[in-house]
Formats: structure tokens, C-alpha cells, sequence
């Protein structure tokens, strides 16, 4: 006798049928070891395959990116002529060291032409380790706020292992720098250098500063889960984190607000003096207008249009948050053209050093040849994000393009690097249009210098932004 179904159980059943054979097979390819039978059967196939014989006889006797840059693209592509660029960069060449403070370095770089022109300067640099040292201290201060935020949740959540993996670690992101710069101000460098040694090799400061904060986190949360009151605890762990970083970093010379006396020369090699106050310096020299820096990123993951927000990401309590304008590459490169001609560089954080060459000074993603070892992985920019092959890392300075004739097509970019005069050409590099859409991610530009319609999106309180946890790709830190 059968038994009759109605449609619905039918096709329940066969969906059952279908659920469990998958599941099987899912096993059986899960399950499938090596077979060190077939390594033999491969390498035998391989040893009569001339173009991978001639490969791997150079791969194993030279680096492979020595071996595989395409030195005909290098003298044809690569000419150091720009026709749109600003009018004062890269005096002097700013070098970063064993530290990550690129985000500091691209940024000051870009105020410090404001500088320059007001008080014609023929070379000029800001104080990144002015502002290195309060992002360390805010950023521990940071880290206590999230402990004490997130003491409900289970130690071993990816959140709160998260946040313990680097609490204080040396990159940021644009805002974080508006931040300290709105709370703090700016120094010239003359005033505060780079001399404390772990002000350009941070390893060791990092080091003990992060063993610290994870053994004040097993402190505050035990309290607090406890029900005790901390604040006098939290005020402890701030002095003592304050006491650390002066073992290590030489307090800054004067207050936000306190006035400070500079002697320079000009131009014109005359000695000028001013006397004002870091915050005013900022303003007044610097021409820093906080209301004004918004970011942009290119994000192909998420719709364009949209803003984007990095959970839990920041430095100084009540500062500013990480937020981003999603747009497309083609508004990204208006935007950077439009800010050139308009005699400003640019901040852009990208994934460095990915297809960059640090000795010939050249950022292309054809700049080496590895289809002719049989190496090919088209994945989209998109696809890279998604599985951990691609995000933010290094920030830089946009300083010139070059544009095609009888049009507004760039065709490659100038960029002011801080990595010293030995990488690039005297810290200078060229980047094509292709490696600014694969592997550029982030600009900044004033509110002002966008179309309207995406103005109103950043300035609209009605907007609600996508939010991504604090450990997604576009929340890294660029350093």
C-alpha cells in the first residue's frame, strides 16, 4: 500500500531528502585529506611544465618582487610630470620611523602648507609628537570607558577581546586627529621634536602601556560586577597611565591654552616672533577649521549614498565619531581634482604598501608580472574587503595629478609619503588611477567642496548610518 502526501509534505520531505544528501556530500569534501599518492603524480606533471621549471628556478634564487617588476612598465608608464599641483609641498621630507603615526604625519603635512603661506616659509613641519602624546593618553582613558561600558559582557566575546588586542595602538583615523587637535591644538616642531626615543621606535611603550590597561580592565570589571563605585579607581588609573608615558615622552612644553613665544626665520631670511597659545596657533596659522573636514570612502560592499559609522571607534571621550559618506570612484577622484586645482592637498588612506615599491617610488597594481608565473586572482575590490584581503592601512598626501589634454581624465597622482627621502623619490611617489580606485579607500575633503546633494546627507540629523562593528576593515587604523 503507498501512502499518499499532500503537496506541501511532498515537498517538505523532498527538501529533507535534498538537506541530507548536501549535508553528506558537504562531509565527503570536508573530509578530503591529502592524498600523498597524487604530491607525486603532481610533481612529475610538473617537472615537464618548462614555464614552471623557469619560474621556480628564479623564485627560489631571487625575491620574488625583484624578480617579477615589470622594468619595461617602470621606464615607459612612470613620468614624474604633474600638471595640476599645489603650490608649496614637501619641505622639508617628513619621516615617521619605527612608529605608527602616519595618520599624524599626512595630516599635519597638509596644514602645514597653511602655515608656510601665512608666515612665507620656505620649509616647515608641525609637531606630530605633540599630538602623539595626547592620543596615547587619550586613548588609554579611551579603553577604561569601554571596559567600564561593556562589563556585562562575557570576557571572551569578540567585543571585549577586541578591544583588549590593542588599546593603544599609534594609527587613527582623520577624525580622531580633528579631535585632538580641537582639545589640544598645535605646536610647531621646533618647539616639540622628535628626541624621546619612543616617540619614533613606540614598540616598547605600546607594549607595557597595553599589559597595563588589561590588567586595570580585570580590575574594573571585577568592581563593577561587584557593584562597587570606581571613579576614584578610574582617577588612580589615569595618573598612573600618565606617570608611564612621562618615563617614556617628555611632557609638552606649554598648555592647550597657554601662551608660547616662536622665533623663526623667513623667506626672506629674516627672524619673525609670535607669541600665541597651541589652540590659537591652530586656528590662527593653521587656518583649522573643525566644522569644515568631512571623510569619504569608497566602500563597494555597502550603497553609495549611505554613511557609515565604526562602532566604539575613537580616542577622545565626547569627540568626535568615525563616520564616513559612501561614494563611488569616479565622485572620489572629482573631488580630489577639483581640491588640487584648488591649490589643497589631499588626506588618503589606502592599502599600503600593497603593490607599492618603495625604491622607484611607484603605487601600480601592473607593476609586476605575476600572470607570468601563472598567478591570477581577479577578485573584486569588493571581494577583497569581504575576505580579509584588503582594507586601510596607511595614510598619505595627495599633492598633484596629472590630467589628460583637452580634459579632466586623471590619469595618475603625486604623493607626499613619510617614510623619509630614501623611500620613493625624495619621498615622493606616483600613483596610477587604477591602484587610487582598487586600493584607496578614504579622502578628506571640506563640507563646502562637496555637491550639495551629498552635503545635505552629512548635515542631515534625520540620516541614520549604517553601523559596523569596531573590528570591520574600514575601521582599521591607518599607520
Amino acid at each position: 500500500m503507498y501512502k499518499t502526501f499532500a503537496k506541501g509534505q511532498f515537498r517538505s520531505i523532498v527538501s529533507i531528502i535534498g538537506k541530507t544528501q548536501a549535508k553528506n556530500i558537504n562531509l565527503h569534501l570536508r573530509n578530503m585529506s591529502i592524498d600523498i599518492s597524487k604530491i607525486g603524480a603532481w610533481n612529475k606533471e610538473l617537472e615537464t611544465d618548462l614555464k614552471h621549471q623557469l619560474a621556480a628556478t628564479v623564485l627560489k634564487n631571487y625575491n620574488a618582487d625583484d624578480a617579477l617588476l615589470d622594468k619595461s612598465r617602470l621606464i615607459k608608464q612612470y613620468p614624474r610630470v604633474f600638471n595640476v599641483t599645489v603650490d608649496l609641498d614637501g619641505t622639508p621630507v617628513t619621516n615617521q620611523r619605527s612608529s605608527g603615526r602616519c595618520w599624524l604625519f599626512a595630516a599635519t603635512n597638509e596644514l602645514r602648507l597653511n602655515v608656510a603661506r601665512k608666515l612665507d616659509l620656505k620649509e616647515f613641519e608641525l609637531s606630530q609628537a605633540y599630538l602623539f602624546f595626547y592620543d596615547k593618553l587619550e586613548k588609554a582613558n579611551y579603553f577604561l570607558d569601554q571596559v567600564i561600558d561593556t562589563y556585562k559582557e562575557d570576557v571572551d566575546s569578540r567585543l571585549v577581546q577586541y578591544l583588549l588586542s590593542a588599546p593603544t595602538q599609534d594609527g587613527g583615523q582623520y577624525s580622531m586627529f580633528m579631535n585632538l587637535v580641537e582639545k589640544y591644538g598645535l605646536l610647531p616642531k621646533d618647539l616639540y621634536g622628535d628626541l624621546p626615543y619612543s616617540t619614533t621606535a613606540s614598540a616598547k611603550l605600546n607594549q607595557l602601556l597595553t599589559t597595563k590597561l588589561r590588567g586595570f580592565a580585570e580590575i574594573l570589571r571585577e568592581e563593577l560586577q561587584k557593584g562597587n563605585d570606581i571613579s576614584s579607581l578610574r582617577l588612580d588609573m589615569q595618573k598612573s597611565i600618565f606617570q608611564l608615558m612621562t618615563m617614556f615622552l617628555d611632557l609638552p612644553p606649554v598648555k592647550p591654552d597657554e601662551e608660547f613665544v616662536w622665533e623663526y626665520v623667513d623667506k626672506e631670511k629674516k627672524v619673525q616672533t609670535i607669541t600665541t597659545t597651541p589652540l590659537k596657533f591652530a586656528k590662527e596659522y593653521a587656518t583649522f577649521d573643525v566644522s569644515k573636514p568631512v571623510s569619504l570612502i569608497n566602500d563597494p560592499r555597502h550603497p553609495y549614498g549611505e554613511l557609515i559609522k565604526i562602532d566604539r571607534l575613537g580616542n577622545v571621550l565626547g569627540g568626535k565619531e568615525v563616520v564616513y559618506l559612501n561614494v563611488d570612484n569616479d565622485t572620489l577622484t572629482s573631488l580630489v581634482l577639483n581640491r588640487l586645482k584648488n591649490n589643497k592637498p589631499v588626506f588618503f588612506g589606502s592599502h599600503t604598501p600593497k603593490f607599492m615599491n618603495k625604491k622607484y617610488g611607484v603605487m601600480d597594481v601592473d607593476l609586476w608580472n605575476y600572470k607570468a608565473i601563472g598567478y591570477d586572482i581577479n577578485m573584486s575590490k569588493e571581494a577583497r574587503i569581504k575576505y580579509n584581503d584588503s582594507l586601510m592601512t596607511h595614510a598619505m598626501l595627495i599633492t598633484g595629478c596629472h590630467v589628460e589634454k583637452n580634459g579632466d581624465k586623471v590619469l595618475r597622482y603625486r604623493v607626499e609619503n613619510s617614510w623619509g627621502k630614501d623611500s620613493g623619490k625624495d619621498g615622493l611617489y606616483v600613483m596610477t588611477q587604477k591602484y587610487f580606485e582598487e586600493y584607496s579607500f578614504q579622502i578628506v575633503v571640506d563640507i563646502d567642496e562637496l555637491p550639495k546633494e551629498l552635503a545635505e546627507k552629512l548635515q542631515s540629523s534625520d540620516k541614520i548610518p549604517i553601523v559596523l562593528p569596531i573590528w570591520d576593515p574600514m575601521g582599521a587604523l591607518a599607520d
